[in-house]
């Protein structure tokens, strides 16, 4: 056996007190201390340092936009974390303060990163008045006029029920039904695809209305049928007068009169989009008119802009921020009132050349607009080029016989004043709906004629600009009446 050694005697260990207090003491209240620290750091400082609640934004209105102190969160309905303290919040729709109201959020501290506060608010249409709902109502359509130009929807470009939105808006705002059923009219003139067709539709049953006029013949026009629809269309000839519009002691605009005379616009055609932008229909009801032998001039249009310097290409900037024009307004266009170009200017938008109509009204005292649709074909009827169907490959060819018009074919794209409306050639009340749409909505010009890159162009092909597209080989002539 090994053999038992006494072990050394060895000092008791004696804690030192700490200002006279026993080690038991404040071992504890360490213990205790470093407890609350971690308590208040995980439990209270997160909600300290970020101190606010989720709130949720809601509205009767569909697609509402949220602002909180002028800052835009989300459309509704929507759920935000809103710092603790007051807050100013604002619902906007199509750029209009429809409800505004001082809210106060509170500040909880405790756990707030695990349990989530939560607070609803849902404001009174307190800045609503009539004016601003027919400014919204008008944006809902306008939000479909603009989703018609898209033909093909994937996963990449989803198409948005626009419809509903409308029918959403309708209800929330008591509209009556007539106005809702005119509206929608309206807004279905404009289908141009499966999925706006099926939107429309669906619409109409959430509201327990009767399909209309439109929304028919756009079902009629999608439903694989393949029928043949409108007029057939038939040459005419018509008399012309040759006449000269004085602009100033430097400048005069050649015109001929045409006289009013019944004619088919457009042709027989297969009932599917896009062919039947070129469904024939008699048109009967234009007075006679006047209208430019050549598309207006870089000469011309020269005189304007040294006129009013707000259409220069220096003030682009301007023009754009505006929505005027886009990026290529007289882009490679040299103007000159010293050395005059007789070729057409182009370049310019839509609303350039109503500007230019509205110059040249005061400068001749005669009311000058831009030509529609209907009074362009029935010009051409009389067009030199037209006749032979040819196609020119210089925007200044002119023709010796004084009672023609020049390049209507083949020059340039020629821009009209009437409102490309999808279904337009298939629906009852075409001339109503172009006044309605030019009056209160968004629209894209038909513009006619092609030009020296569209060789397969004839009198009833129908293409579609925006108003504010600028377009190397687009013009345009001016008319009037007397």
């Amino acid at each position: 056996m090994k053999e038992i050694k006494d072990l050394p005697e060895i000092d008791d260990v004696v804690l030192p007190k700490v200002g006279n207090v026993r080690p038991g003491v404040y071992i504890l209240a360490l213990v205790i201390f470093i407890i609350l620290l971690v308590v208040f750091l995980i439990g209270f400082l997160p909600g300290i340092i970020k101190g606010g609640k989720y709130v949720n934004f809601d509205s009767q209105i569909d697609n509402v936009g949220v602002y909180v102190d002028d800052n835009f969160i989300s459309g509704t309905p929507s759920q935000k974390f809103i710092s603790s303290g007051e807050h100013i919040i604002v619902y906007k729709k199509a750029s209009q303060v429809i409800a505004k109201e001082t809210i106060e959020v509170g500040h909880p501290v405790f756990l707030t990163w695990l349990f989530h506060r939560y607070q609803d608010v849902n404001l009174s249409f307190n800045e609503l008045n009539d004016e601003k709902v027919d400014i919204i109502i008008k944006n809902d359509i306008n939000l479909i006029i603009d989703q018609s130009s898209i033909l093909n929807f994937t996963s990449v470009v989803n198409y948005i029920p626009y419809f509903m939105q409308y029918a959403k808006d309708a209800i929330a705002f008591e509209l009556s039904t007539k106005e809702i059923e005119e509206d929608m009219n309206i807004a279905s003139s404009f289908i141009t695809s499966v999925e706006m067709l099926n939107d429309a539709k669906a619409t109409y049953d959430y509201l327990g209305l009767e399909y209309g006029n439109s929304l028919l013949k756009a079902e009629e026009l999608f439903n694989g049928s393949g029928n043949e629809v409108g007029k057939s269309f038939k040459n005419i000839e018509i008399n012309t007068k040759a006449e000269t519009l004085k602009v100033s002691n430097i400048a005069n605009i050649s015109a001929l009169k045409v006289e009013s005379l019944p004619f088919v616009m457009g042709d027989i055609t297969y009932n599917t989009y896009p062919s039947t932008n070129e469904a024939g229909i008699e048109i009967n009801n234009i007075e006679s008119f006047y209208l430019s032998k050549t598309p207006i001039s870089n000469f011309l249009y020269s005189l304007f802009v040294a006129e009013n310097p707000t259409w220069a290409k220096s003030n682009i900037d301007s023009l754009l921020e505006k929505g005027l024009v886009d990026d290529n307004y007289l882009k490679g266009i040299g103007l000159s009132t010293n050395a005059p170009s007789l070729i057409p200017i182009t370049n310019i938008s839509f609303y350039a050349a109503q500007a230019f109509c509205d110059w040249l009204t005061e400068k001749t005292n005669t009311k000058i607009y831009i030509p529609s649709e209907e009074e362009w074909t029935l010009s051409c009827f009389a067009s030199n080029n037209h006749i032979n169907n040819t196609y020119s490959s210089s925007l200044i060819s002119t023709t010796s016989n004084i009672n023609q018009f020049d390049v209507m074919l083949g020059g340039v794209w020629e821009m009209t004043s009437t409102p490309y409306i999808p279904l337009s050639r298939l629906i009852d009340n075409r001339d109503e709906l172009i006044t309605e749409i030019q009056n209160n909505h968004n629209y894209d010009i038909i513009v006619k004629g092609g030009s020296v890159l569209n060789n397969s162009v004839n009198i009833n092909t129908v293409g579609a600009m925006d108003k504010s597209a600028c377009f190397e080989y687009m013009g345009f002539r001016i008319a009037y009446k007397k």
